[in-house]
């Protein structure tokens, strides 16, 4: 099994009642899982959830989903470069990745690492053809009802101790984001972390 490992996650949910309340009627909602350690085990596995259901919900858009995916990576390169470590280089491997499972989670209505077929980002990553790698890392997140929600996003995966360490990372030479837009207005993203052999 190479030299690989896999960085799991650790569950952190915000409470809708942490963020302010928008000009619609409703509570925004916002909800981040990060990557940390090395267990494998399907016995660690998270829950899907909202909905297990197999069941898609509306499609999700397209729209400008690559405009706000560069936006998101360029925020976060301005992070690393803070504290002067070297930006991360945009990698199409690791946006299709992303882009994959950030639009199974807006069309199947679900959050978590874990694929509707059972699938962890290294999964994902060998289905692409993408194998040359020594250290895969995945950070997701998704809100609902902010007026700038990649830069939402981006704030809160910096407030929070493990996606900031992915995100800060030095381990980390390339990068990808997938961000899925559902019919409703919630915004889903996941960025790839990839180290090559």
């Amino acid at each position: 099994m190479k030299n690989k490992f896999f960085l799991f996650l650790l569950v952190l949910t915000f409470s809708q009642t942490a963020f302010p309340q928008n000009a619609a009627s409703e509570k925004p909602k916002a909800y981040l899982f990060s990557s940390s350690g090395e267990n494998r085990s399907a016995l660690n596995r998270p829950r899907i959830y909202p909905s297990e259901s197999a069941k898609p919900a509306e499609k999700s858009k397209a729209t400008n989903a690559f405009d706000l995916e560069r936006r998101a990576f360029e925020l976060i390169n301005r992070q690393r470069a803070v504290i002067r470590l070297e930006a991360l280089v945009w990698s199409d491997e690791a946006a299709k990745i992303a882009r994959l499972h950030s639009e199974n989670m807006a069309n199947y209505n679900f959050f978590s690492h874990t694929g509707i077929d059972g699938s962890m980002v290294n999964d994902r990553a060998d289905s692409f053809g993408v194998r040359k790698w020594r250290a895969i890392g995945e950070n997701i997140a998704y809100n609902q009802g902010f007026e700038n929600p990649v830069e939402f996003a981006v704030e809160r995966w910096m407030q929070s101790p493990k996606h900031r360490d992915n995100l800060l990372n030095s381990r980390w030479k390339e990068s990808g984001i997938g961000i899925a837009v559902t019919a409703d207005g919630t915004y889903y993203f996941t960025e790839v972390f990839l180290a090559r052999n």
